[in-house]
């Protein structure tokens, strides 16, 4: 599928966007014995078709990535190898697919006689910092004067927070027209809108719509949730489909906000200083990796927090690499911690193991 990101040696390296870091005149990191601090040999390996499934992941093509990575299961029954299984419990969890998860733990206690990887999902809105709201199953009179509430605080609010964990596919349409109005509102004062469970939710609307049960208001939602997330190529397959099926035009598609705020941001950890990096790390956000390299200007050791990262766009993934080859030249120790499995592979695959530490998140 990916034919041009395959390896032909054992040391050959993908084909990376934007320009190329400059070739190293040093050894890339000068650690300390003892210090604990670990970088990749070359010649990262991985089955072509998981790296197909990061591939296709890193560029937000998630059900693609699932439907290879259960067909790889699938067709493997004796192997006992847990990658595929970890990176389908990441892809479930991030997108907010709680079933699906939770029937593949069934199949993974079955298949490894061990206690499956526990739901660890990402924190939701309402976290004190911005205004947020979260929508339910139903509109309840309580959950309306949320809601006015929720816009008064959004009328001098720079970013807010929108919250689609537990939000089913509504089968009321003034319900659905309610979601529609409020996140239209919020778009066009320009707002920068922070979407929890943002993924899970479109996921459950395009299989409403593949399945012909997608009512108008919940089209122009789904339109409007795309155009927030940053998937263009998603929104032009959609819109055209819409267009075609109620002989309207589409929304035209406006890139989303993203301030570099929301990116990232900086504390103190146990081990050095933490650089703490949110959401889909992509063309829209590449703000942070110049953050990145000013943090690390104050400190000789870095470590970078991808817990709340989702995703990281494979067009932005040339911008990470010079950053880290740039602070590896410049004496700086990288870690990354904490990121999920689909994040932490293509890092890998791309070779930025080679320059700083790559610790995956520890699954219980």
């Amino acid at each position: 599928m990916f034919d041009f990101f395959r390896k032909r040696k054992g040391s050959d390296k993908p084909s990376v966007p934007g320009p190329a870091p400059e070739p190293l005149t040093r050894p890339l990191l000068d650690v300390p014995a003892g210090s604990g601090f670990l970088v990749e040999e070359i010649g990262f390996q991985l089955e072509p078709e998981l790296e197909d499934a990061v591939m296709l992941y890193a560029n937000s093509r998630a059900d693609e990535a699932v439907a290879m990575l259960r067909r790889y299961i699938d067709n493997h029954p004796d192997r006992r190898d847990p990658q595929p299984w970890l990176l389908l419990f990441d892809i479930y969890e991030v997108t907010e697919q709680r079933q699906p998860f939770d029937d593949l733990a069934l199949d993974y206690a079955v298949r490894f006689d061990r206690a499956p990887p526990a739901w660890q999902p990402m924190r939701s809105a309402g976290t004190g910092e911005h205004p947020g709201f979260s929508f339910a199953a139903i509109l309840s009179p309580q959950d309306r004067i949320s809601l006015e509430h929720f816009r008064r605080e959004c009328e001098t609010a720079d970013t807010v927070e929108l919250d689609f964990l537990d939000t089913p596919v509504v089968g009321d349409d003034a319900y659905a027209r309610t979601m529609l109005d409020c996140v239209e509102r919020l778009a066009r004062t320009g707002k920068h809108i922070r979407l929890f469970g943002g993924d899970g939710f479109v996921a459950r609307l395009n299989a409403a719509r593949v399945k012909g049960h997608l009512s108008e208001p919940l089209w122009h939602l789904l339109l409007l949730l795309l155009q927030l997330q940053g998937r263009a190529d998603e929104y032009k397959v959609a819109a055209s489909e819409y267009t075609v099926r109620f002989r309207l035009p589409a929304p035209p598609y406006v890139s989303p906000r993203q301030p570099s705020s929301d990116s990232a941001s900086g504390r103190a950890g146990e081990g050095g200083q933490v650089f703490v990096m949110q959401g889909v790390i992509d063309q829209g956000t590449a703000k942070v990796f110049t953050q990145l390299r000013e943090f690390a200007a104050q400190h000789g050791r870095v470590e970078v927090d991808l817990g709340q990262v989702t995703r990281i766009d494979f067009m932005a993934v040339g911008q990470l690499m010079n950053t880290v080859t740039t602070l590896a030249q410049a004496g700086k120790q990288v870690v990354f911690r904490n990121g999920n499995e689909m994040v932490c592979l293509l890092m890998r695959m791309l070779g930025i193991g080679q320059h700083a530490a790559i610790q995956p998140k520890v699954r219980k």
